[in-house]
């Protein structure tokens, strides 16, 4: 809904792709511009004062990216990393401010999806605390297949997102396949019981 109420006001735009890896906006950037992803992942992670990185959100097609930072004009939070080929849609701040104000309908789109961000964020920070490292990896194995499942994660990519170890990582996955939760398939994976890998506690 968001990207629809958004392509129907844009009058000025232009398209920008990056290959894997490429970073978008750093950690500490001011910005500049409002971006919408037509294709491919991106990662946002950031630095912890102990030099850890962590994954904080994995954003897909049709997402927003760096709207908080944009619309309160604050320094990113975090870094934005393109996961493989991503093409996104950028919309400046000039023309951010014109569809704002002739259509108040994208403004309450932006807080509703504000809010919705803000509530996962808080549910992520209570369940990273409170989980075991093996079952946080279960779950990010049971996320990151089931809403991309295009996409072949590395382990340091499971690991940044569940905030562990790539050891970890590997560990909890031979443990998986194992059990038969999981089945490996050459770099990728395939989960072959979900409810049993949902309720998994080493």
């Amino acid at each position: 809904m968001f990207s629809n109420t958004m392509s129907k006001l844009i009058q000025k735009k232009h398209e920008k792709s990056y290959k894997k890896g490429e970073i978008i906006y750093h950690e500490g950037d001011f910005p500049e511009y409002l971006y919408f992803v037509k294709s491919g992942l991106v990662g946002l992670s950031y630095i912890s004062e102990l030099g850890k990185e962590t994954f904080f959100r994995i954003s897909g097609k049709n997402d927003i990216l760096g709207h908080a930072s944009f619309f309160i004009n604050e320094a990113y939070s975090g870094t934005s990393i393109a996961l493989n080929q991503v093409t996104l849609i950028v919309i400046s701040k000039d023309e951010c401010i014109r569809i704002s104000q002739e259509g108040p309908k994208f403004l309450l789109e932006v807080i509703y999806k504000l809010s919705s961000e803000l509530g996962v964020a808080e549910l992520r920070v209570v369940g990273l605390s409170e989980k075991s490292a093996p079952k946080r990896v279960a779950e990010s194995l049971i996320f990151l297949k089931l809403k991309y499942s295009g996409q072949v994660w590395t382990r340091k990519e499971i690991a940044n997102f569940s905030d562990t170890t790539s050891e970890t990582v590997t560990r909890v996955m031979k443990t998986l396949v194992s059990l038969d939760l999981i089945q490996k398939v050459g770099r990728n994976y395939i989960i072959t019981d979900l409810e049993q890998l949902y309720l998994f506690e080493e």
